[in-house]
């Protein structure tokens, strides 16, 4: 077997150990994947391994799946149905229900990322249900902030929330 030469000290006293590490992706549990490391003996230095990216990568590709089905049930379980979505979203029919149901199929980053500010802030739904016109996102935004200062205020009266109409 050919000696690994350290790309540090160049000394060829370097050995492949096994690390574990923890991914995670947003509305995903975190997962952890055994990863190689060289490490040189000589100098401590320490380097991955050139075959760990393919097993990040499938691994964030699993959990991305999950992130999406999740993202989905939850907002599901709010009251949007699929076809709701995808009507106010401007998507083809069945592309939701293929996110969610299809196992062999990973959604894009955009899709993705799309889904998750729509959890993150589902009152974004119906900004798009109203084709995203200026005013009406204005109120809709409004509407939901002050909710949130009225639960906020409910849970923590013991909150000061600033006077925003004084200058800094």
């Amino acid at each position: 077997m050919e000696k690994v030469i350290c790309s540090y000290c160049g000394k060829d006293t370097v050995s492949i150990k096994d690390h574990e590490i923890e991914i995670s992706e947003p509305y995903a549990e975190s997962s952890t994947v055994k990863i190689q490391e060289r490490v040189c003996s000589h100098c401590g230095f320490s380097e991955d391994d050139g075959s760990n990216d393919l097993v990040i990568q499938k691994e964030l590709a699993a959990l991305k799946r999950v992130s999406m089905v999740n993202v989905l049930d939850e907002l599901n379980a709010m009251g949007h149905t699929t076809a709701s979505m995808e009507r106010a979203l401007g998507l083809p029919a069945r592309t939701i229900a293929r996110w969610k149901n299809e196992r062999s199929m990973y959604p894009s980053a955009a899709a993705l990322a799309l889904m998750r500010m729509i959890r993150t802030f589902p009152w974004l739904l119906a900004v798009a249900d109203m084709h995203f016109e200026g005013e009406a996102a204005r109120n809709i935004l409004l509407q939901h902030a002050a909710k949130e200062l009225v639960d906020i205020r409910s849970m923590h009266p013991d909150v000061v929330v600033a006077d925003i109409s004084k200058p800094f």
